[in-house]
């Protein structure tokens, strides 16, 4: 599918507010089973801008743990140990 750049940052700001595919694809007015095969294809225009969108917030999420680690919080230690293992798989260690 072609997506504009409008559609292209719509699908960028919805994944950064954690909408799932699906859900975008429903919002957006996108066939879902097309926009699923797009954003699941690497290089892909739509998946680009979900990924982004997506690791915007994650990143921002990430960032809040770590300060939250910072002043003593257990659920945000275990939480970024999980990023930790997560980064670890992700490049084969």
């Amino acid at each position: 599918m072609d997506y504009s750049e409008d559609s292209l940052n719509k699908i960028r700001d919805l994944a950064g507010q954690l909408t799932p595919p699906h859900e975008i694809a429903a919002l957006l007015d996108f066939d879902e089973t097309e926009f699923k095969v797009d954003v699941n294809t690497p290089g892909n225009a739509a998946r680009k801008a979900f990924l982004k969108g997506y690791s915007e917030t994650a990143l921002r999420l990430r960032k809040q743990n770590l300060e939250l680690v910072d002043a003593g919080s257990p659920a945000a230690d275990e939480a970024c140990r999980g990023y930790i293992r997560r980064m670890i798989r992700d490049i084969d260690l």
